[in-house]
């Protein structure tokens, strides 16, 4: 009896999924945003499609020390993702991710994220980024989770794991700020591609030491789904 109610209960799931309507797209039109990517490479390539979101993105970048080469590696991160569609038009979007990250480096550690979006003139929160257990069953993978914030809140088809396959060092402080990245998807309806550019901090020191405790970097960044 146990297994004949699991069985129906993922089953009921299943079709409670699949009847959920489509992920809604970001609040104005992306129809002009177009991602700034430098030249003469081909890591990151523009889709040439509109995107279905585009956000800023202000979290913390997390890593752990390696005792084997005193360096430190990468154990996800975690970040709210605030709507910047409707700046696209406005010269604030060509440097939203600095004006983001100096108003979330001002707060005091452990301050939440959440209140950035308004100090930049996007309010809406998108939905978040952290990560999960790869479903490949080797490592972790990023999810952009918007299945419980504005205009997806409760649609369990609002999330997208993506799969790195473009990596780009950013070419104004390669020693502080993360690389830029294209994801393709893994998983989830929000979006079959992900790309992280303008990323603004979230390199950690160069060395560490054994025993160092883990450590959080803030950082922030424009995440263009399409």
């Amino acid at each position: 009896m146990f297994s004949f109610q699991l069985l129906s209960a993922l089953a009921s799931a299943a079709l409670l999924a699949a009847a959920a309507p489509p992920p809604r797209a970001s609040a104005c039109s992306t129809t002009s945003a177009v991602m700034d990517l430098p030249a003469n490479q081909t890591q990151l390539v523009n889709p040439g499609a509109n995107p279905l979101y585009v956000g800023i993105g202000v979290g913390v970048q997390n890593y752990t020390c390696s005792a084997s080469t005193l360096k430190y590696t990468s154990t996800g991160a975690v970040a709210s993702l605030f709507d910047i569609s409707c700046l696209d038009a406005t010269p604030a979007f060509t440097n939203v991710q600095t004006a983001a990250f100096n108003a979330w480096n001002a707060l005091p550690a452990g301050a939440s994220p959440n209140s950035i979006g308004a100090r930049v003139g996007a309010p809406s929160l998108l939905g978040y980024h952290y990560f999960i257990p790869s479903p490949s069953g080797t490592g972790i993978s990023p999810k952009w989770d918007f299945t419980s914030t504005g205009a997806n809140a409760g649609n369990a088809n609002a999330f997208v794991v993506g799969t790195k396959v473009g990596d780009l060092t950013d070419a104004t402080n390669t020693a502080v700020n993360v690389d830029w990245l294209a994801l393709n998807n893994l998983e989830g309806s929000l979006a079959s591609k992900v790309f992280r550019i303008d990323t603004v901090n979230g390199q950690p020191p160069s060395s560490c030491v054994a025993g160092s405790a883990d450590i959080s970097v803030k950082y922030t960044a424009k995440y263009f789904l399409y």
